[in-house]
């Protein structure tokens, strides 16, 4: 209301926000747009399906969408990285490994396995073609963990040390 007097009077009043206080709203929008057009939404997620198919896919509940979503991010992001490349979701291809992956969860959250395997292996032969092979728990180099000693030959051989 007080706003409403105050442009009728023709008065520029700048609004008073303690700097300390700020939101990102308040301090404007076109840093929060640029940043949301590079960051993965459920809106694309739904973009790679039909509607009906998403809507059996989350039993009607966008939460279930939003955690498949996140839980991608943070799956894929450890897959790049563990090629030794970075996660980036401008790149094209981590965007595309990730909405695979997302749907990989909701696959299988519905109990589709087999549809949900075919999505996860589209999501790694994404990620492997692109930035190389993922390591995995089960590789040779990573289970072997670092040297801890070493073999020296010794001093004497133990037959010189049992004549003496």
């Amino acid at each position: 209301m007080s706003d409403e007097v105050e442009e009728e009077t023709g008065e520029e009043v700048e609004p008073t926000v303690d700097p300390g206080t700020e939101t990102e709203q308040e301090t404007g929008t076109e840093t929060g747009e640029e940043e949301a057009g590079h960051q993965l939404t459920v809106e694309n997620l739904k973009s790679e399906l039909p509607q009906q198919d998403y809507e059996t896919l989350t039993l009607g509940d966008e939460n279930v969408a939003v955690r498949a979503l996140l839980k991608a991010k943070l799956a894929v992001a450890g897959m790049v990285l563990s090629t030794g490349n970075k996660y980036d979701e401008e790149n094209e291809v981590c965007r595309e490994a990730t909405l695979k992956y997302a749907l990989y969860e909701l696959f299988a959250f519905v109990g589709q396995e087999n549809r949900a395997r075919e999505k996860l292996e589209d999501c790694e032969l994404l990620i492997e073609t692109y930035f190389g092979s993922i390591r995995r728990k089960t590789d040779a180099e990573s289970s072997s963990g670092p040297a801890v000693g070493c073999v020296a030959r010794g001093r004497k051989s133990p037959m010189e040390r049992r004549r003496s």
